[in-house]
């Protein structure tokens, strides 16, 4: 059986008929034009052409996070750096939380998946918190609570 003709594994690799794609510029090139066709597939759009992409988990990697507000106490808001080497705010209520405890949350105007490498994972949870009950779990934010949905 060959390979799909692109393919992104768990960690945002993209590879070309089974190599991986390592040089920057055109791993950023593909990954900065991902779109949705009619039906909800990825597909990679250049212009007129394009083609569709199969992703082993989300296609999107949340690299690191950047707290916004005040020092000590806890952040009034979080921007992203993603695979892509952009930037864009976090929507705190598309956290959920996958199998294996893998956090996840929504991209690009909400349209794709992206998963918390385990770095930035780690830098988000101390504002993590739970209820006595340990049944519920959010993140907390400029004093607004912020359910992580349980998947």
């Amino acid at each position: 059986m060959n390979p799909p003709f692109f393919w992104i594994d768990k960690e945002g690799r993209w590879f070309y008929q089974g190599e991986e794609i390592t040089h920057r510029r055109t791993y950023l090139l593909y990954s900065r034009n991902l779109t949705l066709d009619a039906e909800g597939r990825l597909l990679v759009r250049l212009g007129k052409e394009e083609c569709r992409v199969e992703a082993e988990d989300a296609p999107y990697i949340v690299k690191s996070v950047d707290f916004i507000g005040p020092d000590g106490g806890a952040p009034r808001d979080i921007d992203l750096l993603l695979n892509d080497e952009t930037r864009e705010p976090l929507r705190p209520a598309t956290l959920k939380v996958g199998e294996k405890n893998v956090l996840y949350c929504r991209v690009r105007e909400g349209m794709f998946a992206a998963r918390f490498s385990r770095g930035a994972y780690q830098l988000l949870f101390p504002f993590i918190r739970h209820d006595e009950k340990g049944k519920r779990f959010f993140l907390l934010l400029a004093g607004k609570e912020y359910n992580l949905l349980l998947e």
